[in-house]
């Protein structure tokens, strides 16, 4: 290195002697490094073990066994579909009236073999009900007329009636049940309008709006 100030020149690390390429580097204050001892990992040699994949021949006739095993389980599930089959005509799953077909091959099916009375479900989704008609006559008797229409034969539903104004308060509500308003043993036949009147006594002066909701 060469000092500006006084003109000299000397070695910026005298005590340090740099060898070549991979030798220890010794000088003023330098130790050698401690190498750490190697472990030697020993590795078991790998044994090749030899497999016997071969198919053996199966003995003769056990296909013919086997075709013989399986016959009777065929016959059973053949036996339990055309039971399945003769449940689901004898008790459809859906209304006799939502499907002709299946009503025609129940019929058959009943005329040869005993089926059990079909009991028809409410369905109160599906019933329609009519604008009602509503007047009050001079005794303040509030008279109700509306029809009840159901595309599928089913049971009579519950009517909950709901009275109210014009700014849709409740004044008044009430639950009929098939028996106050109809013959509970026939029950409501498809795309078949039944009526339903009542008359209610001393109702709100100001009843404007019916609500009616089939349950």
């Amino acid at each position: 290195m060469h000092c500006s100030n006084c003109d000299a020149e000397f070695d910026l690390f005298p005590a340090l002697e740099i060898g070549g390429a991979g030798e220890r580097v010794l000088g003023q204050g330098l130790l050698p490094a401690r190498q750490a001892p190697l472990h030697a990992i020993e590795r078991a040699p790998g044994a090749a073990i030899p497999l016997n994949i071969e198919r053996h021949a199966s003995p003769l006739g056990s296909a013919d066994a086997t075709r013989r095993r399986s016959w009777p389980g065929i016959v059973l599930a053949a036996a339990l579909m055309l039971l399945l089959g003769a449940q689901l005509l004898a008790i459809p799953p859906v209304a006799p009236d939502q499907s002709p077909q299946l009503a025609q091959a129940r019929a058959q099916v009943c005329a040869a073999l005993p089926c059990p009375t079909w009991h028809p479900r409410r369905a109160p989704g599906q019933i329609r009900t009519s604008a009602p008609d509503f007047f009050t006559t001079t005794d303040g008797t509030l008279h109700l007329q509306f029809v009840l229409e159901s595309p599928i034969r089913q049971a009579w539903p519950i009517l909950d009636i709901r009275l109210t104004d014009q700014l849709g308060t409740p004044h008044g509500t009430l639950r009929l049940t098939p028996d106050d308003y109809t013959d509970t043993h026939a029950p409501m036949n498809a795309h078949s309008p039944h009526s339903v009147r009542l008359a209610v006594a001393s109702p709100h002066g100001h009843i404007t709006g019916i609500e009616i909701q089939p349950r």
